[in-house]
Parts: C-alpha cells; structure tokens; sequence
C-alpha cells in the first residue's frame, strides 16, 4: 500500500511539474498577454467534437499530395524541433504545439512525423494510439480517451504545419497510417476532430473517415473532460 501511495504521489508530481514547465514555456514565447488569454480558456469553456471512423477492411484510394514526404515515429529530438518551430507558426499555434509537445511528455509516444524530401521540414504529426497504449499510462491522463477495443485506434492530436496546409498532406498521411495499421492486424481507426474544423473533417473525409457521434467537452478550473456515447451509442451494429 506504501508503495502504491508513493507512486501516485510521484505521478501527481509529475503531472504539476509538466504543466509548470508548459506555462513557463508558453510565456516565453507568446508572453503574459497571451498566456492570460490562454488561462481564461482553461477557467471554463465548451467545445464539441465530431467522431470519424474508419473501417480499414474498406479499400481507399491513395490521396494526391502536393508534397513529396517520409513518415517515421517521432523521437524526443523531433518534438524539441516541432517546439522550436511554434513561434513561427502564428499565435494560435503556439498553444497547439505546446499542447502536444505536453501530450507526448504524459507517456503518449506513438506519434507519426512526416518531413518533407525535399527540406526536411517537418510538414504534418498525428498521434496513432491503441488500447495496449492506453492501459500502459496513468489512468488519470489517459481519461479523456474514448473506450477502444483491441483492434482499435484512436488518432489524435494531428496537426498541419501552416507552410503545407491546403496541400492535402494530411488525407494523404492518414491513408498511409491506415495501411500500418491494417498490417498491425488493426480493423477501425476513431478521430474526433472540433465541429469548427471543417477543413481537418474534409481531410479525415478524404482518407475514408465517416462521421458518427458528436462528443461534449468542458473545461473547468484547469480540468478538461470530454463525455463519449456509451459503447452502444458510439459503434454502428454489434462488432463482436
């Protein structure tokens, strides 16, 4: 029991210190006016998000891309690089990267990078994570997740850098991650994207995605939850 109550204290611990260092980080680079902004959105707001799934026993044709890349894992180096690169990208972005650069710091690894051929730039990210993923992390920061099966994905937290967006790059990438997964004997891939991102429900759309549910999130006093359908409600007939 000692020992149980020692690790969830280090866990708390680590969780405090992760979003110290993201506040420290956020005030460097877009200052105290735009951290401020920022806090007021975590005090309380409401968002939804629409669910796309994607059958990979459904055949999708490969997107036309406007940008020659290579896809890889994403190393610790890489995601200091896509940091580097958040001042850059406007100030909305700022918070965006930040917030994944977070989300690979709580335990979430699995997260896809494409560069492009030609400058090496990284050009589009997209998190690909499986239930094994989940099951391996704090509870706690694994509670926004949706519920998935073994033979489910759940894809999250994509982002377009701003140099390649309306090139396509991220149909085209999802269509290539949908094929890694059906090789991991993988069968459905989830996505929730915002219901005001109409251009990343296009591109999910593109790579074969259809929409299914809409799912609630709240921000309260620093906590964000997000209320997903119940088994029942979210999956179309009996997937056994």
């Amino acid at each position: 029991m000692a020992t149980e109550n020692y690790r969830q204290v280090l866990l708390v611990l680590g969780r405090v210190i992760r979003k110290l260092r993201y506040g420290v980080l956020l005030i460097r680079i877009e200052g105290p006016i735009g951290f401020l902004g920022q806090m007021r959105s975590q005090i309380y707001s409401r968002t939804v998000y629409v669910g796309l799934e994607r059958d990979l026993a459904t055949e999708t044709a490969p997107v036309p891309c406007q940008v020659e890349y290579r896809l890889t894992v994403a190393s610790r180096e890489d995601m200091e690089e896509v940091l580097a690169l958040a001042g850059s990208e406007g100030e909305e972005a700022v918070y965006e990267l930040l917030g994944r650069k977070l989300f690979y710091d709580s335990g979430f690894r699995d997260c896809y990078l494409a560069r492009t051929v030609e400058t090496n730039e990284p050009c589009f990210m997209q998190w690909m994570i499986s239930h094994a993923n989940l099951q391996a992390l704090d509870p706690r920061t694994a509670r926004n997740a949706p519920r998935l099966r073994d033979d489910e994905l759940w894809m999250e937290n994509s982002y377009t850098f701003k140099k390649y967006r309306g090139k396509r790059v991220m149909s085209s990438v999802l269509v290539d991650l949908a094929e890694i997964a059906k090789e991991g004997g993988f069968r459905r891939m989830l996505s929730y994207v915002r219901e005001d991102g109409l251009a990343s429900i296009k591109g999910c759309e593109r790579a074969g995605f259809t929409a299914f549910e809409r799912v609630p999130e709240s921000r309260f006093l620093f906590s964000t939850r997000r209320k997903y359908p119940g088994r029942s409600e979210s999956i179309k007939g009996d997937r056994g």
